[in-house]
């Protein structure tokens, strides 16, 4: 009388309906998704505090960009209480944002795990609140094969939650670099603009004559008339 998909099938029927349906939204599009500021001050994080997630991104931020300031929003990243907790995380990431402690990006993340392990970031809530984020959002979520609604919500997809780390800021030593190579072509800069105003200025000296040249012209043009 009918045929049903085992294992993680209805699941999988579910999440395409879902994504279906939130695309057809416009939820995913393209054209919504937000820059992520190269050089964040301070960044908010929603992960598991027992997650060894939350250790890789934190060691990964602490060994690149070792400035940046984070929040930390603890949430339940698997189970049936998970998607409430994690919204409730993104709220009040949402609260600090605007209450005084701007942040420049959030990560939400969680390591690799079965379509049941991560069903929490397929859920409806979630992902409308990760699209009503007013900061922009990256998705660490799982291993780089593993693809969440979240992903497609996020302003930025990282395939794991230490890329995500990775990708929220650039390298400081990256930066530091940079910075040298603009130091040294302002002072190549500034130098040629000093040399040519210096050379201006000697003609314009050798072009004025000395004061007594000047007198010696005047009495010559008052002894001729």
């Amino acid at each position: 009388e009918g045929l049903q998909r085992a294992g993680t099938g209805a699941l999988y029927e579910q999440f395409l309906r879902l994504k279906a349906r939130l695309e057809a939204e416009g939820l995913f599009d393209a054209a919504r998704k937000r820059p992520i500021l190269a050089y964040p001050h301070r960044i908010g994080l929603v992960t598991s505090l027992a997650a060894a997630a939350l250790h890789d991104v934190l060691t990964a931020l602490a060994r690149g960009v070792p400035h940046v300031e984070v929040v930390i929003a603890p949430a339940a990243v698997q189970g049936s209480e998970a998607p409430a907790q994690l919204v409730q995380a993104l709220a009040a990431l949402t609260l600090a944002h605007r209450s005084g402690t701007p942040l420049d990006a959030v990560i939400v993340c969680r390591g690799g795990g079965s379509m049941e392990d991560l069903w929490s970031f397929n859920d409806e809530r979630v992902v409308r609140a990760v699209v009503g984020c007013p900061v922009p959002v990256i998705s660490g979520v799982g291993h780089e094969t593993d693809v969440t609604l979240v992903d497609f919500a996020a302003d930025l997809r990282a395939p794991t939650p230490t890329a995500a780390a990775e990708m929220v800021a650039r390298d400081r030593s990256e930066a530091l670099l940079q910075l040298d190579a603009f130091t040294r072509h302002l002072a190549h800069r500034v130098g040629q603009r000093l040399d040519g105003q210096a050379q201006r200025l000697d003609q314009l000296a050798f072009r004025l004559a000395r004061p007594s040249q000047l007198l010696t012209q005047h009495a010559q043009r008052l002894h001729l008339t």
